[in-house]
């Protein structure tokens, strides 16, 4: 079915061979087309295969946690990367663009190559500028393309398309002699600027959008048309004139030839002035407060007008179809065409964002290194006032510290430090500068972000269950190439569990996979871990008595409080509610404090055999420590000590 559609006799050259599993999607589709539009699918030209080789792998809930080209709150394009980077002027750009967030670049080659078409525009603001007015008269030319090969296009479709041509090649003209020159040099100009000049010759400055009302071919081009349309030009001029000598024979001053579908061409008579009607006059209809009649040279009039409309409307149409054919014939070019103007419309878009917001060009390297200073979140600082966002550093190498553990409240910027950090990956291998002060980055392979909770009740899936099953796809498809990105892991089940499922995933991640790495968590205990490829960080608070300032800050060290009660005190919740948290945190805090000390816990070998988090004999203690024994009965006693032989392992 495909061989039929491109008319080639292999698909070899699109790499595809007869058993290949892309097949099938691609007729699956090729038939809801066909079956949509009813019409051979002569326009298109190719079928490319995206593979893990040449685009970043970038899973759904990365797509969605990221919010790249759509928000967590209504799925719309307002508060994403998309947003903030397109200033695109063309319909086919803002679409490409898309692609171009979502399938960032591998190959360092590529990534370069995209980055120094960027450079030479950002350098050059006066050729920015103009381009950006060009590119911004060009209509969607792919979607006219696919209604010329459709045989849809109509005279408007058409006109626009030949503008369209011509304004693309005059942006291209303004790229000469840079290192543009290669992306377009393969273009036919010189037929192409034929193209567009036929279809100017051709066409009226403003032609009909239907086939059967003529109004479609300007004057001069065809003898027949200018025959035709004087033919109905005179007819009418003779009507006029047949009216006037009416009016002085019958005396009817207010005497009008008026036209209907219905009837034709006829005399209309106000009711008063019916006694002054000429005999020669035949009635056609009678009104309320109007007669209608006709003359045997009224109908001759009629017969010369209707007929060299009909001739001109036909031949018109006749033309007009000629001309589509031959623009069909230019299909090809003019894809080619919209397909460079698409990416020169990407790559202006993101010089203008680099431009006015101050991004600079990442270097791209080999090594497994993340190395930003003063990195800031594209969408965040958007959002802001010049200068409000607190840019943060990061440095991150596998080989040294691959892993960093960060700890600290919520409101403090954390989340936003994490996704920051991964936009820019992104940003830097979709050919984009980068919101920071300097930018050494290793290109990564996938780009994994697990962060918040949420459910899929549709699928029948928990919210612990949504968590784990987005864990377990890192663990299982990351390498050592990736960027992971890990906010509040295990937090969707109880303490005991979830800590021992962070711990178990960090050290996981640390001796096996050996990824890039930010690892967020509320979980203090696991700062107490050591591994040579493990830092700890976190943001910085600053404390005056009661009340805590968030300061958006990574700093070196672990945090040594979540201050959750602060941010719900913030929240509003009662202050009564508030008192009994900090009395129970106090309770809390120094329970905790004697069941673990406070040792460096070194992180075991990969395969090492986890024993229990909290030893039993403690735990037992601890419970023993808060029973009422003058309130407990007897039976109550009982249970809790089956409990404890059932559970413990001594």
């Amino acid at each position: 079915r495909l061989i039929e559609v491109l008319g080639v006799h292999s698909l070899a050259a699109f790499g595809l061979k007869p058993n290949d599993p892309e097949l099938h999607p691609v007729g699956a589709l090729l038939d809801y087309v066909q079956e949509t539009v009813k019409h051979p699918l002569k326009h298109l030209q190719g079928v490319r295969v995206y593979s893990d080789q040449t685009s970043v792998g970038i899973d759904e809930s990365t797509q969605k946690n990221l919010e790249l080209v759509g928000n967590m709150h209504t799925g719309a394009k307002s508060f994403t990367l998309l947003e903030v980077l397109d200033q695109t002027q063309t319909p086919m750009g803002s679409r490409l663009l898309k692609q171009w967030i979502l399938r960032p670049l591998m190959n360092k080659g590529a990534i370069e190559e995209r980055l120094s078409f960027v450079r030479v525009l950002y350098r050059n603001q006066r050729v920015l500028s103009r381009m950006n007015g060009e590119l911004g008269t060009i209509r969607d030319l792919e979607r006219l393309n696919s209604r010329v090969s459709m045989d849809k296009a109509h005279g408007k479709d058409l006109q626009s398309l030949g503008l369209s041509i011509q304004q693309g090649l005059d942006v291209l003209e303004l790229l000469r002699d840079t290192p543009f020159d290669r992306m377009f040099e393969e273009i036919q100009s010189n037929d192409l600027k034929d193209l567009s000049r036929q279809i100017e010759r051709t066409l009226t400055e403003n032609p009909s959008v239907v086939l059967h009302e003529g109004n479609l071919i300007r004057d001069g081009l065809d003898e027949q048309v200018d025959r035709l349309r004087n033919v109905k030009d005179e007819s009418k001029t003779l009507l006029d004139d047949f009216l006037q000598r009416e009016k002085q024979a019958s005396g009817i001053q207010n005497l009008k030839v008026k036209y209907n579908k219905i009837i034709g061409y006829h005399f209309e008579v106000s009711k008063g002035q019916t006694a002054k009607v000429p005999d020669h006059f035949i009635r056609r209809q009678s009104l309320v407060n109007a007669e209608r009649y006709t003359t045997e040279e009224l109908g001759r009039i009629e017969e010369e007008i209707t007929g060299a409309a009909e001739l001109l409307v036909e031949r018109e149409r006749v033309l007009f179809l000629e001309l589509r054919e031959e623009v069909k014939k230019g299909v090809g070019s003019i894809l080619f065409l919209s397909h460079i103007l698409a990416q020169i419309d990407c790559l202006q878009s993101l010089a203008q964002v680099a431009t006015q917001r101050g991004y600079v060009e990442p270097e791209i390297v080999e090594q497994p290194v993340f190395q930003v200073q003063r990195g800031r979140h594209p969408v965040v600082e958007a959002h802001l006032s010049a200068g409000a966002f607190v840019p943060n550093d990061i440095s991150l190498h596998t080989r040294e510290v691959g892993t960093v553990l960060i700890t600290g409240p919520n409101m403090a910027g954390k989340s936003t430090y994490l996704r920051q950090n991964a936009l820019i990956a992104i940003m830097a291998q979709m050919g984009s500068f980068v919101p920071a002060d300097s930018a050494v980055l290793g290109i990564c392979d996938k780009i994994f972000c697990r962060v918040g909770a949420s459910d899929n009740l549709a699928r029948g899936e928990s919210t612990f269950l949504v968590e784990m099953s987005e864990t377990a796809l890192i663990l299982q498809t990351a390498t050592p190439q990736s960027l992971i990105i890990m906010d509040e892991v295990g937090r969707g089940t109880s303490t005991q569990d979830g800590l021992s499922i962070a711990q178990a995933v960090l050290e996981y991640l640390l001796t096996s996979v050996r990824a890039r790495t930010l690892f967020a968590t509320h979980y203090h205990e696991l700062t107490d871990l050591e591994h040579e490829n493990l830092g700890n960080f976190s943001l910085q608070v600053h404390e005056e008595g009661k009340k805590i300032l968030f300061l958006k800050k990574v700093i070196p060290g672990a945090s040594s409080s979540s201050y959750g009660i602060h941010v719900a005190q913030i929240a509003g919740l009662p202050q009564a509610v508030i008192s009994r948290a900090f009395e129970l945190l106090s309770v809390t805090s120094t329970d905790m404090k004697q069941t673990h000390g406070k040792e460096a816990i070194p992180i075991p070998p990969a395969g090492y055999h986890q024993p229990g988090l909290f030893d039993p004999g403690e735990q037992i203690l601890q419970e023993l420590k808060h029973i009422d024994v003058e309130t407990i009965s007897p039976l109550q006693a009982l249970v809790i000590l089956s409990r404890w032989k059932s559970e413990s392992t001594f």
